[in-house]
């Protein structure tokens, strides 16, 4: 019966199932006791950290022979219990679900292999000094970490003690890698101190081509899949420029040499500490340049990236190549840049020279065709030219600007325009019109003429330099003409800025700079207002060349200067009358003495400022300034008279004898030593207003009662000419006493 019922249970496929049940029941224990196992070595090498590698290999391999026992198994399943599904379905759902667990176990198994197989494979690379392999590695076992099987993998201790060992492991590759990248590049900066400087050596030890081109290979290639070569460039990079090609491009003074050792090459520098260095020759700092980036491209910088086409000095021209060409630009080719158009034809040398430059760093790869700063200099000597000239016209102005102001030139009849250079006869668009002017229109020859006077030196030297510029400009091309142009005339608006308030103490200060100073503003528009005319065809005729317009801010500069000047002289000289108190009562002896010595203080003060005036100004400025202020202290004194209510006989005396010290004194202040003959008389008339009337003081002081009323001359006479009849009556009612005749007089004073 019972073999009867086992060929049922055969055919029907229960005895399989039962087999099949049996078997999974045993690879479960097995793979029970392998998890145990597994997780006691693991636990044991990630946790405890005991070697046991032999223990674990075995592991592995049994987990191996499981996973074919399985896969045996569940084929079976599928092909012969799944088909009798509908005689056993729950018992398959059973097993089913039992197969999956093992299934998601063996996964996990599988990772944690693949895990241990990638950490040992890194410890071998770096062993071996592959670090391009090691590199690769750790980035696929953190790929591997990244994708999770189940969905709590993260909270496994084998998972984070796995994690915690490949960061471990990438930590060490990095410094390894940095320190294999100190072997092959060493920097050294010593600074030995002599007497009298200090001297700075740098060196550059890199190593040769070709010795241990293959660590230097893997090195590169651990560095660039960890993404810290551009970093390490980047650092060298930096000292490269401020340690080596600095020096080299800015100090003419700056040594470099090159030896050899056996396993690597030595590039130093050294140069002396100073604050303020030259800078090399563009063909000696081309050929420095050109050496320093052959001798990397010749050694280590030869190397090529992850066996790209892409060398280390490429990557390294990538980083450094804008900023090394830029200074090299600006610290030593603009500089060596000529100032004048003649020189500017000889540079032709130095823009070939630069063109070279930039195919032979082309060549070495060090710069892409897009950088195209070296070309661009060359495209732009002439604006560069132009802009170093205006620049330096601009400083010259200013240093000549606030220069000593004291150093004169003369300006004659013989010289009326200074010691300018000529005008050039240069080439013209059209041919200048010889203009015959009828006799009765002629000009005078006086016209245009500037008048003898005193120039500062400095200013002189500012035309000078206008003129010459703007000669350079016509014979320049028409883009640098336009440029000088507009410099000069900036040149002289910075004047209007700079001169008056560096100087500005001085001018208020001293009598004689603010006169040249009024001098000088006068000299500079005498020119200013010819000067653009004069090149006006000579320059670019898409410019308004003109200075016309800058003519009365410049003459107002020096006239301001200088009425403030007069007004605090004026103010000083009125100072020194009011001590006087009036010139109340001087028949005192003690009020005579007040009276006198202001006096005495104001003739004092007029003829200094004849002695530093009247060699600076023209004659004809000089009389007016001196006019003006003569104009007020015998107005101030003339007034103070006539206000005053009684004045004695010996008042009246002593009066006149100020006035008549005055008068003396004036007309030897309107006389310039050494200067054409004068009427002084006419002079004095014509430069102070009320000296007529203080000529009338004095005879109103010294005359009768008939003199005056004769003067009067019932109002048509001089006398009435300056003063008024009230003012008469004041000086009759103070002279004379009260007596018939004074009043008679008094009565015809209307």
């Amino acid at each position: 019966m019972a073999s009867i019922v086992a060929e049922v249970l055969t055919s029907a496929g229960q005895l399989s199932a039962q087999e099949a049940r049996s078997k999974l029941q045993i690879l479960s224990k097995q793979i029970d006791n392998l998890k145990t196992q597994l997780h006691d070595a693991t636990v044991s090498k990630y946790a405890s950290f005991v070697p046991n590698l032999r223990t674990a290999e075995k592991l592995a391999t049994e987990v191996q022979l499981v996973k074919q026992e399985m896969d045996e198994v569940s084929n079976k399943i599928e092909n012969e219990i799944k088909s009798q599904l509908n005689l056993s379905t729950g018992e398959f759902q059973y097993l089913t679900a039992q197969l999956q667990d093992v299934n998601a176990l063996m996964v996990i198994l599988q990772k944690l292999v693949k895990l241990q197989e990638g950490l040992d494979k890194v410890g071998h690379a770096v062993r071996v000094q592959d670090y391009g392999t090691a590199a690769d590695t750790i980035y696929s076992i953190q790929s591997l970490l990244a994708e999770s099987v189940f969905g709590h993998e993260h909270e496994l201790q084998i998972m984070l003690a796995i994690r915690t060992e490949c960061h471990v492991q990438k930590e060490k590759l990095l410094f390894d890698l940095g320190d294999r990248w100190k072997e092959l590049v060493q920097w050294s900066v010593q600074e030995n101190d002599t007497k009298n400087d200090a001297i700075h050596i740098i060196e550059l030890k890199i190593l040769k081509c070709g010795v241990n081109s293959k660590l230097a290979e893997n090195i590169v290639s651990g560095m660039n899949k960890l993404d810290i070569l551009n970093e390490k460039l980047k650092r060298f990079g930096e000292q490269l420029l401020d340690y080596l090609l600095r020096p080299l491009i800015t100090r003419a003074d700056c040594k470099n040499q090159v030896s050899v050792t056996e396993q690597a090459k030595v590039f130093s520098v050294s140069y002396k500490n100073c604050s303020s260095p030259s800078p090399p020759s563009p063909p000696d700092m081309f050929s420095r340049l050109y050496q320093s980036l052959l001798l990397l491209q010749e050694n280590l910088f030869c190397v090529k990236i992850d066996d790209g086409e892409e060398t280390l000095l490429e990557r390294l021209g990538e980083i450094i190549a804008g900023e090394l060409l830029e200074m090299t630009v600006k610290e030593c080719l603009i500089p060596a840049i000529p100032t004048s158009t003649k020189e500017l034809e000889k540079f032709a040398e130095i823009i070939q020279l630069t063109k070279d430059t930039h195919k032979e760093l082309l060549e070495l790869h060090f710069i892409k065709d897009n950088n195209t700063t070296l070309l661009d200099y060359v495209q732009n000597v002439n604006v560069l030219f132009a802009n170093k000239k205006c620049q330096g016209i601009l400083e010259e102005a200013r240093k000549l600007m606030t220069s000593e102001i004291h150093n004169t030139t003369l300006v004659t009849n013989d010289k009326p325009l200074g010691d300018l250079p000529p005008l050039i006869h240069g080439h013209t668009s059209k041919k200048a019109k010889k203009l015959e002017l009828a006799p009765e229109v002629q000009l005078s020859p006086n016209t245009f003429r500037l008048p003898t006077c005193l120039i500062s030196t400095c200013v002189q030297q500012l035309m000078t330099m206008a003129y010459e510029t703007l000669q350079e400009a016509s014979e320049s091309s028409s883009q640098c003409a336009v440029q000088m142009y507009y410099a000069i005339r900036n040149m002289f608006e910075l004047f209007c800025c700079v001169f008056p308030t560096y100087h500005k103490q001085s001018l208020e200060k001293l009598p004689q700079l603010s006169a040249l100073h009024y001098n000088n503003c006068m000299f500079i528009s005498h020119h200013l207002m010819t000067l653009g005319h004069q090149f006006s065809k000579k320059l670019p005729q898409n410019i308004s060349t003109t200075f016309v317009d800058l003519v009365p801010k410049i003459r107002r500069l020096g006239s301001e200067s200088f009425l403030q000047q007069l007004a605090q002289q004026k103010a000083e000289l009125l100072e020194y009358l009011q001590a006087a108190g009036g010139f109340q009562s001087v028949s005192e002896e003690e009020r005579f003495f007040i009276a006198d010595r202001s006096v005495k203080q104001v003739l004092h003060q007029l003829q200094h400022l004849k002695n530093v005036w009247q060699e600076v100004l023209p004659s004809t400025n000089f009389r007016k300034a001196m006019g003006t202020l003569l104009n007020a202290i015998i107005a101030e004194l003339t007034d103070s008279v006539v206000s005053l209510e009684d004045i004695s006989t010996d008042d009246a005396k002593h009066l006149s004898g100020m006035v008549s010290r005055i008068t003396a004194n004036a007309q030897e202040l309107m006389q310039i030593e050494g200067g054409e003959n004068i009427n002084v008389s006419i002079e004095l008339q014509r430069n102070v207003s009320k000296w007529n009337r203080f000529k009338e003081l004095d005879l109103v002081l010294n005359a009768n009662l008939l003199e005056i009323s004769d003067r009067w001359s019932a109002g048509k006479g001089p006398l009435a000419m300056e003063f008024t009849a009230s003012e008469v009556k004041q000086l009759i009612r103070a002279l004379f006493q009260n007596t018939e005749r004074r009043a008679n007089v008094l009565a015809k004073i209307k």
